[in-house]
């Protein structure tokens, strides 16, 4: 019968070697692009970070790095830390000199590239370090134009 479809008999091939040349090109893209999507960062300056049980990565900033020895910008030192403070920055209250211009001048260099550049500090600060001197950090940010922050953990 030409037309009929009376038996229902088809040869049917397929061509196996194809299909799994296809799902495994697939699985290395998916697997190249979610570790493409890590940050990673390198710690200095003997920085212990707390933990957290965040599932969110860490969007790409300027890095601020509070260690027990140093302050860094982009792991650069700026000054030195010692006992919690900075020794030679003045009173308490104000910002630090050396910081505020370090991320004036990376301000400057960000808008000239990009207009949108972020005003985002990703500040890594060592679990033991002093509430006041981090606040002071947060401060200086602040006036040298970046308002915003997001603060460095490690996932447990």
């Amino acid at each position: 019968m030409a037309g009929g479809g009376g038996e229902g008999e088809f040869d049917v091939n397929i061509n196996l070697t194809a299909l799994l040349d296809v799902l495994t090109n697939l699985l290395f893209f998916l697997m190249f692009s979610f570790a493409a999507q890590q940050v990673n960062m390198e710690l200095e300056g003997g920085i212990q970070l707390p933990t957290s049980t965040s599932d969110l990565p860490p969007k790409k900033a300027i890095q601020v790095m509070v260690g027990q020895r140093d302050l860094r910008v982009e792991n650069n030192m700026v000054a030195p830390v010692s006992a919690g403070t900075i020794p030679g920055t003045g009173d308490p209250s104000t910002r630090i000199e050396p910081l505020y211009q370090r991320l004036v001048t990376l301000r400057d260099q960000r808008v000239a590239v990009a207009r949108d550049a972020p005003d985002v500090l990703f500040v890594l600060a060592d679990k033991a370090t002093p509430y006041a001197l981090l606040r002071r950090v947060l401060k200086t940010g602040a006036e040298a134009g970046f308002p915003k922050f997001r603060m460095a953990v490690l996932r447990e």
